[in-house]
């Protein structure tokens, strides 16, 4: 299974459509956001996403995330986001993996070494992180998709099968 992970998006439209283009044309299986769509309003540029894939399309918010619950309401129409906002515990590909936006890197090492999962995915940083512990645990931050911080747009894509992330530059 190909998962396409991506955070930090910030509103940034082109970023976004490039991003959603990609991921239809790799024919990615499953789509994790990791935090900061930002405004409600994303919902109209990820429901470019094809019908298969926002089947398999889930999120947690990030800290500048204000209108959450426009956000549940409008983006959860097309995207599974956590119940309770911040984390989000789910199985793909076999694997079972933990989503946060800005967990501190003490509780991404308590994790990592807990062998209670196989990916672990984080965003806030913008800083890209794309790490296999000896233990098999992949832990990823896809850096920023909207490129406003660091001028890197990226985001990543796991293969659940390899479990490998590639990063993707736009």
């Amino acid at each position: 299974m190909k998962i396409a992970v991506i955070s930090d998006s910030h509103d940034h439209m082109n970023n976004i459509l490039q991003t959603v283009s990609i991921i239809n044309e790799r024919k990615i299986d499953a789509v994790i956001h990791c935090g900061d769509y930002v405004a409600p309003f994303v919902k109209k540029w990820f429901d470019k996403l094809d019908e298969s894939i926002k089947k398999n399309f889930f999120g947690v918010f990030g800290n500048n995330d204000g209108e959450r619950v426009f956000l549940k309401q409008n983006l959860g129409q097309i995207c599974q986001l956590s119940q309770n906002g911040n984390e989000l515990l789910l199985e793909l590909g076999g694997k079972r993996i933990f989503v946060s936006h800005m967990p501190k890197q003490g509780t991404l090492e308590a994790l990592a070494n807990s062998n209670k999962f196989d990916i672990i995915l984080s965003g806030h940083t913008h800083v890209l992180r794309n790490e296999k512990y000896d233990n098999g645990v992949l832990v990823v931050n896809p850096g920023e998709l909207c490129g406003y911080l660091t001028g890197n747009s990226t985001f990543a894509i796991i293969d659940t099968e390899k479990m490998e992330a590639e990063i993707v530059e736009l």
